[in-house]
This record gives C-alpha cells, structure tokens and sequence, in this order.
C-alpha cells in the first residue's frame, strides 16, 4: 500500500487591499491611542488650575491608574480645538469626503513623516541636574550608610543595607538639592556675563577707563569693588 503522501493546507495569499485594510486599522488604533493619551495630559493640567466656580475639571483625577475613562468619556469632558472639524474613518451618508482623513496613492491614511527623534536628548540644563544628584546622592547614601554601620556595631545588629523607604528620600533630597545647586550656579554665571557686558560699554561709553580691572567690576560688583 503506497504512503499517502499528506498536503498541508496552502496560506491564503495576503492581497494588496488585505495589507491595506489591516495596515489602516493600526492607524486607526494608533490615532485613538494618541487622542487619548493628548486629552489625559491636557485634563491633567486643567484638573490643577484655577477654581470650582471657573474651571468645571478642576479636582477631578486624571492621573490615577484605578480610574479608567473611555475615549468617549475623555471626548465629552476634555474637548479639543480640533473637535469642531469632526474628523472621522468613515464616509458620510451623501457620499462626501467631509470630514474624512486623506489617504495617499496606496489607499493609507496620510500622516506626517516624524521628524527628529523618538527620544530627545536632554538639554544642558537636564544633563546638569542629573549629574548633580547623583553625586549629591552618592555623598548622602555613603553618609547614610556609615550612619547605618555604626548604629548596627554599637547595638550588635547585623547590618542587612538601607532600607527602601530611606534611600528614596535620600533621593528625593538629592533632587531637591540638585535643583537648588544648579539654579544658583546658573543664576551666578548669567549674573557675571551680565556685569561682564555692563562693564565693556560703560568702557565703550568712556564712564570707565581700561585701568578698571573687568575681573574685580564682575566678581565685586562695582567699579571700586564696592
């Protein structure tokens, strides 16, 4: 008896308007995901401004991940500018393109091409805060823990680490501290390019002369070191 020879069933084909219409319902997708993630962000901040008697969000929780609100809801409380267009996938009734997304010569829904990148590099200003608390956190986690070390020896504890909760407000601090130290750094260098300035055109203007040392007008603050 010969063997039978078995056929495995063939992959239906995937056709251009197959590829399309799968391709424009993650567009659509995408759309509603992004819709809803702009009208949280801007109920976020409108929940937090002004008052009950002007502002009909204001105390209302956005930002809390057990309340779940739908893309209808998030439509009727957070409307946008862009509502009134009443854009939508589908056709209306007369068969007029109003309202209705363009689509480009394959039948996708036009969108514009994502410039720059996904994710932005910090400016300098970041960059200056997050290296300050981590040096400002290192210094606080090593005194901490020399704190820690010596409480254990003292009392005959074993030592097992800094606990959770101290080491995120060390953080916390370090934060804070950060913020403080860069602003006051930033704020000394402007006011010395400030003083720098001031002094060249009063040199310019002839009510100071080159004998004026630049460096004791910027760090003294006067034209006698006043």
């Amino acid at each position: 008896m010969a063997d039978e020879v078995k056929q495995e069933p063939t992959a239906t084909p995937l056709t251009m308007a197959n590829a399309v219409a799968i391709i424009r319902q993650n567009q659509e997708k995408d759309f509603d995901r992004n819709d809803m993630a702009e009208r949280l962000r801007v109920g976020v901040r409108r929940s937090k401004c002004g008052h009950a008697g002007n502002n009909p969000l204001f105390g209302m929780v956005f930002d809390n991940p057990s309340i779940v609100y739908s893309l209808d809801e998030l439509r009727q409380l957070v409307p946008l500018e862009r509502d009134r267009l009443n854009y939508s996938f589908k056709a209306t009734k007369e068969g007029g393109t109003d309202g209705m997304f363009a689509v480009n010569r394959h039948g996708l829904y036009s969108v514009p091409k994502p410039h720059g990148r996904l994710n932005p590099h910090m400016n300098l200003r970041q960059q200056a805060i997050k290296s300050e608390a981590l040096r400002v956190f290192k210094a606080l986690m090593d005194k901490a823990t020399e704190t820690l070390k010596s409480v254990c020896t003292t009392d005959g504890i074993e030592y097992l680490g800094v606990p959770e909760s101290t080491t995120q407000e060390l953080a916390q601090k370090a934060m804070r501290f950060a913020l403080r130290n860069v602003s006051g750094r930033r704020k000394e260098k402007s006011k010395a390019a400030h003083r720098r300035q001031e002094h060249s055109r009063k040199v310019n203007a002839g009510l100071l002369t080159l004998a004026t040392s630049e460096k004791n007008y910027v760090s003294r603050g006067g034209q006698y070191g006043a």
